[in-house]
């Protein structure tokens, strides 16, 4: 027990080294638990996939097999859109044996590892009291665990939170390499935030002195910020200068009169209020969707409001209190603390501009969604955990028989949180996708290297990663933004809907002849007129839907006529048709 006793004194004792030590283990062991716990429910099973994974990975199979997907427009394109530093990553390691998938699967722990250490270190520098380091950590990777499009899903926007940790701690200890090194990496991995990192450069040569701002042009002060952006501008020239061959980005008037961009769109922007789209939107708001606020809204709870309110104000009041306290050299808080308002301000500047020249610049929750996911827990941790530390000692002082009482509620509590992801576990929130249809990808794989599949089901999703051959469109890889790679994506689904529910032999022929499918992979439910209303592609393409129902009402399709004779596997309720077959009735 005194073993226990000294160690727990350590880790709120100012400045102990002794318990940097035990504090920096703690917040390490406890990054260990949300990936390990993925990498089970990844490796469990055959044919897992994670869900975003799947964009940025099935290209990457050209590598080991040049002949695949050549000619694919939609391979083209997210090999033109994945990040260079992502796709030299995955290259490295595929040289060396591990394989994209299996790579995807292995990433999130050195992510969470980064992301605790740079949280961990942050929080040290601002108040060195190991226990407020461990609680701003564990809340950190805590809150990252919730949703796939943090860290777990180990695509490019998974690199934000850390390599974005690693510039402001870069920044804090003014090392001009390693600050150059982030920004540089930042560009590589995940653009946007280099272009907050750019910002929070700008804004830390602010210094307040006697309630009057100042700039700081020692050469202290200039030199990180300087290497920071010549690293950012040349990082980002080649986006710049690069026009991607894919057409002018979607309008913002455009983008309001398009289906997919609407409530329950493959990218809905446009939600059902202005609170919810701009303060909770995954695409469009500034809050993390982890935080509850979003979810809220699409359960019709009555608080949602309330709760956009009081999340904006904890983002929003933690880095204003905590640069405040950091101004008064009497608090005990470093100077360095009001880095976090530089975020705050870039964050917004971004999101801002983004939300102006929509979609220019990308999706505007981009920009402060995750500076806020990097920071806000160890901001709010600093600010009120100080609080709740001084508060605790000075009970302690007054009744000094309570401590062993006040030490065994603080290891409880503390164990409980230790242990709280394991009940609630990364599933469903590492969004694996684990395949049902073996004998179809078998199959498949075994079909000529150019072979492609046409469907609207949703599996056609996965037939690019588990079979490596090409799909004509699918939903996961429906992104509406670049007018050169969406709209002839557009025209070909709603031809293969005309084709999939006519009562005539005509479009079904058009189809196959204009179009060239080796297969069409049809889902059995899915002829059926109420169970249209379910299917992904109505909310995108809503005329066609309703077209549909009428086709089914009136008539059965000529497709359900002729599909006896030309299906080549079935893995229920999916049947694979050969297409010149169907040619041919």
């Amino acid at each position: 027990m005194r073993w226990m006793t000294e160690r727990i004194d350590a880790l709120v004792q100012p400045s102990n080294r002794r318990g940097f030590v035990i504090g920096l283990v703690l917040a390490l062991c406890y990054a260990i638990l949300p990936p390990v716990e993925a990498m089970v429910q990844a490796f469990s099973q055959p044919f897992t996939i994670q869900d975003d994974a799947r964009q940025f990975l099935f290209w990457m199979q050209q590598w080991r097999n040049p002949a695949l997907f050549v000619g694919d427009p939609i391979a083209e394109y997210f090999q033109a859109v994945t990040p260079f530093g992502f796709k030299a990553m995955h290259w490295l390691l595929d040289m060396v044996g591990l394989e994209p998938f299996t790579a995807n699967k292995l990433l999130p722990l050195p992510l969470f590892l980064a992301t605790a250490y740079f949280s961990y270190r942050i929080a040290w520098l601002i108040y060195p009291v190991a226990a407020i380091g461990v609680a701003a950590s564990w809340l950190t990777c805590f809150f990252l665990s919730l949703i796939d499009q943090s860290l777990l899903s180990a695509v490019p926007r998974a690199f934000a939170v850390p390599l974005f940790l690693w510039f402001l701690f870069a920044c804090m200890r003014g090392r001009v390499l390693a600050v150059a090194a982030a920004c540089l990496s930042q560009g590589l991995f995940y653009p946007l935030v280099a272009l907050v990192s750019a910002g929070v450069l700008g804004l830390s040569l602010l210094r307040w002195k006697n309630d009057k701002p100042r700039l700081a042009l020692d050469r202290k002060s200039l030199a990180p910020v300087g290497a920071g952006l010549i690293a950012i501008v040349a990082v980002l020239l080649p986006y710049l200068l690069n026009t991607g061959g894919y057409g002018p980005v979607i309008s913002a008037t455009e983008a309001a009169q398009t289906p997919a961009f609407q409530n329950a769109g493959r990218s809905a922007f446009f939600l059902g209020s202005g609170i919810e789209t701009y303060l909770c939107g995954a695409r469009a708001g500034l809050l993390p969707v982890e935080w509850g606020c979003g979810e809220a809204f699409r359960q019709g709870l009555f608080f949602a409001p309330i709760l956009a309110i009081l999340l904006i104000v904890f983002a929003i009041a933690s880095p204003i209190g905590l640069a405040i306290k950091a101004t008064n050299p009497a608090s005990g808080y470093s100077a360095q603390g009001a880095i976090f308002l530089a975020v705050i301000g870039a964050g917004m500047f971004w999101f801002v501009a983004a939300h102006v020249m929509l979609f220019e610049l990308h999706l505007p929750s981009r920009y402060l969604q995750h500076p806020l996911r990097a920071t806000a827990w160890i901001a709010g941790t600093l600010l009120f955990g100080v609080m709740l530390l001084a508060t605790g000692r000075r009970f302690c002082a007054k009744y000094p028989r309570r401590i062993p009482i006040i030490r065994g509620f603080t290891l409880m509590l503390a164990g409980g949180f230790f242990i709280l992801p394991l009940p609630l576990g990364p599933s469903p929130y590492a969004n694996y996708i684990t395949g049902k249809h073996p004998t179809l990808y078998a199959f498949l794989r075994s079909t000529p290297l150019n072979a492609t599949v046409a469907s609207l089901a949703l599996e056609a999703d996965n037939i690019p990663s588990f079979t490596g051959r090409a799909v004509h469109s699918a939903r996961e890889y429906a992104i509406p933004y670049a007018s050169g790679y969406m709209k002839p994506l557009a025209k070909k689904s709603r031809a293969l809907i005309h084709a999939q529910y006519a009562i005539r032999r005509g479009p079904l022929a058009d189809y196959i002849k204009r179009y060239r499918p080796s297969y069409l992979l049809l889902d059995r439910t899915a002829f059926d007129a109420r169970a249209i209303a379910k299917k992904w592609w109505r909310a995108d393409y809503p005329d066609k839907a309703v077209w549909a129902q009428r086709q089914l009402q009136g008539g059965r399709p000529y497709l359900l006529q002729v599909l006896a004779n030309c299906r080549l596997v079935e893995s229920a309720p999916l049947v694979l048709v050969d297409a010149e077959c169907l040619l041919g009735k």
